[in-house]
């Protein structure tokens, strides 16, 4: 008798702990829709808010969320977060919160077309934090204005091409390589062999014509800005403070200036709030296995980038560097 008591005292314990967690589960994401209702419904008080664009990392079509060259920022993602704020009335102007050193050249000119549909819609500012070069900058130009750190670095504007030539190690490890190809070109840029005078010329026209249009890009955007285009047009990278002697940017400051110049241009009250809008972190399958995102990665010669890639030195450097009071 006492034992038959005994089981079922512990399947009513058992039974009341599973109703208390399914209460506490749901209790928990009840709060939570109504806290999020709550929070979308707080602009609309002010008329609209201003939506706050991360577009961090090193631009480029594949993506790995474990990569040896940091974050990456895809076409993909920003396609998802544009979308997300075309999709909302009450985002009446947007901040990009840049931070990237380019990459891709073609990934930046689809990013630059989606953003330049989003400010076709309503105000946009570039903000560039960090890096805004090459690719980073390029994006950038979808904006109306470009507001910098004082000690970012961006500008760049140009293209590369990086060949290594690993032959003479290949020769040393033993390592030999016999090409099958169907024409002359086809092995361009390959590791294992000297390039060409003929190859040097073609490689050197891609990256022309690559740069071309990054420079038109900016010409369209700025043009009537820009103070010295043979300077420019050296593609080195300038702080925020030259950038703006230049005219690749419109003015210097933090991320609250340029919150409040795109508030200012949507006709919105200085007390208007804003929101972040950022990529969603990889889920644990996506680390563990990659997903869609572990594509292989193809050959890309041309690279909006800026060489040589940022460094902790480099860095350290910036930090020394003191901003205007």
């Amino acid at each position: 008798m006492e034992s038959w008591i005994c089981e079922k005292m512990k399947g009513l314990f058992r039974k009341t702990w599973f109703i208390v967690l399914v209460t506490a589960i749901v209790t928990v994401g009840a709060v939570s829709g109504i806290w999020l209702a709550i929070s979308r419904m707080s602009a609309p008080t002010y008329g609209g808010y201003v939506a706050v664009i991360k577009l961090s990392g090193n631009i480029a079509y594949q993506k790995s969320p474990i990569s040896i060259l940091g974050a990456t920022l895809t076409p993909e993602d920003v396609e998802e977060l544009v979308e997300e704020v075309e999709a909302d009335p009450y985002a009446r102007a947007v901040v990009l919160y840049i931070n990237s050193p380019g990459g891709s050249a073609s990934a930046s000119e689809e990013i630059y077309n989606i953003l330049r549909r989003l400010s076709e819609a309503r105000p946009v500012v570039a903000y560039i934090s960090e890096y805004g070069t090459s690719g980073g900058y390029y994006i950038s130009l979808a904006a109306d204005e470009i507001i910098a750190s004082p000690t970012s670095l961006t500008g760049s504007i140009g293209a590369v091409s990086i060949y290594f030539n690993i032959q003479g190690l290949a020769e040393k490890l033993g390592v030999r390589s016999e090409v099958f190809k169907s024409g002359r070109f086809k092995d361009i840029g390959s590791p294992y062999r000297e390039l060409t005078d003929e190859e040097r010329r073609i490689l050197q026209s891609m990256v022309n014509s690559t740069a071309k249009v990054f420079i038109e890009r900016v010409r369209e955007a700025r043009g009537d800005r820009i103070k010295d285009w043979s300077e420019v047009l050296t593609a080195r990278p300038y702080l925020g403070l030259e950038a703006r002697e230049l005219g690749l940017v419109d003015d210097v400051g933090d991320l609250d200036k340029a919150i409040s110049e795109a508030k200012r241009l949507a006709g919105l009250p200085e007390v208007a709030p804003y929101r972040w809008v950022k990529p969603k972190p990889p889920s644990l399958l996506d680390l563990l296995f990659g997903g869609e995102s572990m594509r292989p990665i193809g050959v890309s010669f041309e690279l909006l980038y800026m060489w040589p890639p940022p460094s902790p030195s480099l860095q350290l450097c910036l930090e020394g560097v003191k901003s205007p009071s």
